[in-house]
């Protein structure tokens, strides 16, 4: 079996390996996207309402940044279709082939910085924190449940006042981590805004800051670490 890794590497694994747990082809699981039915083009669709949602709400300058941000094709539509807004977004990617398509409608779009590196590597953008809107879509459901964990503690020093975290998580079929991973926002100190999930195999939460002062900041380190 080929697969690519999160770096683009193609490669051969042994059956072995692929039950051990082989790196996944990011470029094939993006295609589901095309499939209206499938399960990601529905949670895609929700992504998208709830980003279109945060930014018709922002006022003035709103800051945006997108973690494990694929080709971009949640946030870079809603950002076109609101030339008027003023932002500034940060796209990171690992794979270069999709963070090569989002650069290539991202530099369309006034303000869009697309950052080739490892979203679980803190330094790669602990430049533009704390941001007004963040997005964390496909990632929990890639990682363990301790660097779950990890990320929801740490959002409330990634967030300015009054921010936006917009995350993602799929039903598994050996556990539903959704309502755990709520209630870990609401202990970090987050208003929990919506939450979509239900009859869906797929849940997108909206939360925000509620106003509390934060102390510290994230300079560096590793967040977290793909499984696959």
């Amino acid at each position: 079996m080929v697969v690519r890794s999160r770096d683009g590497r193609l490669g051969r694994v042994s059956d072995g390996a692929r039950a051990a747990g082989a790196e996944t082809d990011w470029i094939a699981w993006h295609t589901s996207y095309a499939d209206p039915g499938s399960s990601l083009a529905r949670r895609l669709e929700v992504v998208r309402r709830r980003i279109g949602e945060t930014l018709d709400a922002s006022v003035g300058r709103v800051s945006i940044l997108s973690l494990c941000a694929g080709d971009g094709r949640d946030l870079l539509p809603a950002l076109a279709m609101r030339p008027q807004l003023m932002a500034t977004a940060t796209l990171v990617e690992l794979d270069p082939q999709l963070a090569a398509t989002a650069n290539q409608v991202g530099s369309l779009i006034p303000g869009v910085d697309v950052r080739h590196g490892d979203a679980g590597d803190v330094s790669v953008y602990a430049d533009v924190l704390p941001v007004d809107l963040l997005l964390l879509c496909g990632i929990f459901g890639n990682v363990s449940t301790a660097d779950v964990e990890r990320i929801v503690a740490a959002v409330p020093t990634m967030l300015a006042d009054g921010g936006t975290v917009i995350w993602t998580r799929g039903w598994l079929s050996h556990e539903d981590l959704r309502p755990a991973i709520r209630r870990w926002f609401t202990e970090a100190g987050l208003i929990e805004v919506a939450f979509d999930g239900p009859p869906e195999r797929f849940g997108v939460g909206v939360a925000r800051t509620d106003g509390r002062d934060r102390n510290g900041s994230l300079v560096g380190g590793r967040l977290f670490r793909f499984l696959r």
